[in-house]
């Protein structure tokens, strides 16, 4: 037993690395080869993968922070002597800034699916005859599935429902109900966005804004920066409305109370100027006690009608401070390049990694050959 295993020892070592080498070498043809495959298969995967372009834009978005400006029921309290704050279930200027959306949920308001729907349903333009088109139509009829989608449409023999866009996209009492088609297609549109959250500069901008990057990818240049354009401009509309949506409310409840006050204000005005020149020479206490009854209504109008008109106007100073300040840095132009595929990377990789095969089956030529060698 001890004699065969060391008869067996110098047959695996036989060869030096100096002939493996040159075994290698001679075996240069199954590399070259393996090499070769791999470029045609590179070749292949670039021509049946669409192109895609990308479109960036960066803007700078301002987190608003309440001022003391804006705190005006405690102003008007003293002026009208009543807490108007609690008559009125209105809390103006005393919030804390914590109901208004942060910048870091961007990408999230991004991703979410209502506003993935308010952009599918907008229209883009094709680089191609400059066609308008709905989003979706665009993405059904004038975008190719990917090497990973062509593979799954063989097995997929699903034709329920071929034109998704012609169903209405839209939320129906607060509940969602979508079919596979238009699920798949708000899924296509979630990868096609890209969203990143910077931090900004302490110094610069006293940490209170923060640069948002948002890339767009499609198979069409100029759907790629329109579409940009838009998910920029719908994220604008969603965070304004979101933030100025209570402030905006409380706005319209005191303008009407306004109206009101002075529509009385007017007319209290009217009654003691008319009992007043009516009455101009009258002694009599039954008419001093009337007008001094009219006099305290005035007074009380004039008081209501004044407190409103300031909170009128401060309602305003605080839908405006409210209002996030979006401004852009780097605007969506259409992208002269492609993004992917990348095609110097993908023949390269499949170079490499034919070479990396042909180099194994040699190897493993060599050494099943060592294996095969008879025992001495």
């Amino acid at each position: 037993m001890e004699n065969n295993k060391q008869d067996h020892i110098p047959a695996i070592t036989e060869m030096t690395f100096k002939d493996i080498f040159l075994r290698l070498k001679s075996g240069k043809k199954t590399i070259y080869l393996s090499m070769g495959i791999g470029l045609i298969i590179g070749i292949l995967i670039v021509l049946i993968t669409p192109k895609t372009y990308s479109t960036k834009v960066t803007l700078l978005s301002e987190t608003q922070q309440k001022s003391g400006a804006s705190n005006l029921l405690g102003q008007l309290g003293g002026l009208s002597g009543i807490d108007m704050g609690s008559i009125m279930g209105l809390n103006i200027g005393g919030s804390s800034g914590s109901d208004v959306l942060s910048p870091d949920v961007y990408p999230e308001v991004i991703k979410s699916t209502p506003f993935l729907l308010d952009v599918m349903n907008q229209e883009v333009t094709t680089s191609k005859k400059n066609k308008k088109m709905p989003l979706a139509e665009y993405l059904i009829k004038h975008t190719s599935p990917s090497v990973a989608g062509r593979f799954f449409n063989i097995f997929n023999s699903n034709t329920e429902n071929n034109n998704p866009f012609n169903t209405e996209l839209i939320p129906n009492e607060n509940v969602l109900h979508l079919n596979k088609s238009q699920t798949d297609l708000l899924k296509t549109l979630e990868e096609m966005i890209h969203v990143s959250v910077q931090k900004s500069g302490d110094k610069l901008l006293g940490g209170r804004s923060k640069i948002l990057t948002l890339s767009v990818e499609a198979q069409d240049p100029l759907v790629s920066a329109v579409l940009a354009d838009s998910v920029v401009n719908t994220l604008k509309e969603y965070v304004i409305n979101y933030n100025t949506g209570k402030a905006k409310k409380d706005l319209a409840f005191i303008k009407k109370q306004y109206n009101i006050a002075k529509k009385n204000y007017y007319q209290a005005q009217k009654k003691l100027a008319d009992f007043n020149d009516s009455h101009n020479n009258v002694i009599l206490e039954t008419v001093n006690s009337q007008r001094e009854r009219l006099r305290k209504d005035y007074t009380l109008a004039t008081t209501l009608y004044t407190s409103l008109a300031r909170m009128l106007e401060k309602s305003k100073i605080e839908v405006q401070e409210r209002t996030p300040v979006f401004t852009i840095i780097e605007p969506a132009k259409v992208p002269l390049k492609k993004s992917a595929p990348k095609t110097t990377l993908i023949l390269l990789g499949f170079i490499l990694i034919g070479a990396f095969v042909g180099f194994s089956i040699e190897l493993v030529k060599i050494l099943m050959n060592i294996e095969k060698k008879p025992e001495k």
